[in-house]
């Protein structure tokens, strides 16, 4: 289970705010709500201080992402290093 808040910063800024479980179930639904915001040109913040799980997929799709947008709060328990 997943819940995502999304605040505006500014027009052109966008902070994603999750809680809950990055798993496969849930990366398609951050992942649409992610693209949405980057293919109107937003900044994206990433917001994971309130994720209490992350499976390999869920790390694999950050991974994937963190060049697209930024990533604040990542759970001590993720690490974001090649090959992850």
């Amino acid at each position: 289970m997943i819940h995502i808040k999304e605040d505006f910063l500014d027009k052109d800024t966008i902070a994603i705010v999750v809680d809950g479980v990055l798993d496969q179930a849930t990366i398609p639904i951050l992942g649409g709500v992610c693209d949405r915001h980057l293919q109107n040109e937003r900044k994206v913040l990433l917001n994971l201080e309130g994720v209490v799980h992350i499976t390999r997929e869920g790390r694999r799709f950050l991974h994937g992402m963190r060049e697209k947008l930024n990533i604040a709060n990542l759970p001590e328990f993720v690490k974001l290093e090649s090959g992850q």
